[in-house]
């Protein structure tokens, strides 16, 4: 497997031998992780449309088994970008961004209508032909640090929004629409749960938390206790056991949900938990 200097000597060996390349910046800076063998760039060039071709690329850094154009794909994610995301045989995962320097600044200026956290905000210039760029060096990862608190009005929304899309799963579930009802849990359900669980993790520690891309540091933030029952919310295909992953969402929500509302000073909605648990067992217990 190539070495992180082997790679950043490729792309800056084809950068310089490209006149259409004027700045080269390295992004998405993560620390050193087990099995992550993945180097981000993004390329200032003239003219843009010189690596719409899924070639572009296709022979620069070895032998490649898969392309995926990140800008067909998801054009809003990527304004003036041709974005050639690759996989190698030796393991290595590049993704090449080439863009004008008026998107370039756009993304790394955080002005982008859409944004997600596939996109990482750490920068290093690395190469600038002409001076056409400002210092570009930003190196902490900003993304996934969490410091809000919630309004009253945010919270109850919340509380209101947990119950309804549980209900919702609830009859995917008695209607054995497997697709539709784990669809519920693992989007609807689990975004809600997890919005709770980071106002219980920030309000706990009192100070922006890194709750990793994805929350995946919520394991090593949550108390054995609750992980142990978000854990629960993952089943196979067995609508028992959906119907127990069901029953630890509603547990995990309501305990961290209770917690949010004393440290707020606010009233956690106990009726309406219990009222809308009563009322879809019984629709559960209903010939």
């Amino acid at each position: 497997m190539r070495s992180e200097r082997e790679i950043l000597d490729q792309v800056l060996d084809l950068a310089k031998r490209d006149d259409n390349i004027r700045a080269v910046i390295r992004t998405d800076l993560l620390p050193v992780r087990k099995y992550l063998y993945s180097y981000s760039f993004c390329l200032v060039v003239d003219d843009v449309e010189e690596y719409d071709s899924n070639d572009a690329f296709g022979t620069c850094f070895g032998d490649r088994i898969l392309l995926y154009r990140g800008d067909r794909n998801y054009p809003e994610l990527f304004p003036g970008t041709k974005a050639h995301l690759m996989v190698f045989c030796d393991g290595i995962t590049l993704v090449i961004n080439a863009m004008d320097k008026e998107s370039f600044l756009q993304r790394y200026n955080g002005e982008n209508a859409h944004e997600n956290v596939w996109i990482g905000d750490t920068y290093q210039k690395i190469l600038d032909k002409d001076g056409m760029l400002p210092a570009i060096e930003r190196l902490e990862e900003r993304q996934t640090l969490f410091s809000e608190t919630p309004t009253e009005a945010e919270f109850l929304g919340t509380c209101d929004e947990f119950w309804w899309v549980m209900k919702t799963f609830a009859e995917y579930i008695l209607r054995k629409e497997l697709p539709a009802a784990m669809f519920y849990l693992n989007v609807a359900v689990r975004d809600l749960i997890n919005k709770m669980l980071r106002w219980y993790i920030f309000l706990h520690s009192g100070r922006p938390v890194d709750l990793g891309i994805l929350d995946s540091r919520l394991q090593s933030l949550l108390e054995k206790e609750l992980f142990q029952l978000y854990e629960k919310t993952y089943p196979d295909a067995d609508y028992d056991h959906i119907w127990n992953a069901f029953s630890a969402a509603a547990e995990l929500f309501g305990k961290s949900g209770n917690s949010v509302s004393d440290l707020c000073g606010f009233s956690y909605p106990k009726d309406t938990e219990n009222r809308m648990l009563d009322l879809i067992m019984r629709l559960r217990e209903a010939p």
